[in-house]
């Protein structure tokens, strides 16, 4: 199957068809679709690499249609970019995008300037050489706080449950879990006791993050054989240079 670029937008404006133009001629071939849940549907095994989101009424479009496009592009490791003015690229972040938007354009855009900058994403796709965490935290406070630490240099999901955590890991498989232990529900050495009876979950890392330093805890876990436990009260540069430090390790093995 042929790579392309998906292109989504609801205007066929002027500006889109001048970007898709120049993305054709600079050999970086696109499908046009709309902002639509069926279409997406319909061609999501397109979405590959790099998906560009033209935002005109953020109103106008089905939030499921946003919530599947966000899903699609964690899941398939692809590189969402945004065109819209500032104040509506912001929204859609907050509201929809907060982990899957690789990069973003302000308008006004020049189409031909739009167009190389993708044309050379196409090509080297750097969420595709980036490793996913996976953190599941029922704190939105410390959620926030770990994406914006290490979202520089990793792929950065975030679930609020265990049981959000086994929906996503049912589409995906991150290289890492930052793990809370004290959750509401389902506790964080429940959920990872039920990661190693799985066949597809019984090799992924787990690295405790969390708020429990009492021996009895600790040792509740150290059967599971999670890869690390963290205090959510370390600094920051500790805990980054745990993350970090893990990959090198990982990289001998």
């Amino acid at each position: 199957m042929e790579e392309k670029i998906v292109f989504i937008d609801n205007s066929g404006s002027f500006i889109v068809r001048s970007i898709v133009n120049n993305l054709e001629e600079n050999g970086c071939p696109c499908l046009s679709i709309g902002w639509s849940l069926d279409e997406m549907k319909e061609n999501k095994e397109m979405f590959t690499n790099i998906v560009i989101g033209y935002i005109e009424e953020l109103t106008d479009v089905d939030p499921k249609a946003f919530i599947f496009l966000r899903d699609l592009c964690v899941e398939g490791n692809c590189g969402l970019y945004l065109i819209g003015y500032k104040d509506d690229i912001e929204m859609a972040k907050k509201n929809y995008f907060i982990n899957a938007i690789a990069g973003e354009f302000e308008r006004p855009v020049n189409a031909k300037e739009v167009a190389e900058k993708i044309g050379d994403l196409m090509i080297n796709n750097p969420l595709k050489y980036k490793k996913h965490i996976l953190v599941v935290d029922d704190s939105g406070v410390m959620l926030n706080t770990i994406q914006d630490w290490l979202g520089f240099k990793y792929r950065v999901s975030v679930v609020n449950s265990a049981m959000n955590a086994i929906t996503f890991l049912g589409k995906s498989i991150p290289d890492l879990i930052l793990l809370d232990y004290d959750m509401p529900g389902c506790s964080g050495a429940q959920l990872l006791e039920m990661l190693r009876t799985d066949i597809r979950t019984e090799d992924i890392p787990v690295m405790f993050l969390t708020g429990k330093d009492d021996p009895q805890s600790v040792r509740s876990v150290l059967g599971l054989k999670p890869v690390g436990y963290l205090l959510k009260n370390m600094p920051r540069d500790y805990i980054v240079n745990q993350v970090n430090d893990f990959f090198e390790r990982q990289k001998n093995i």
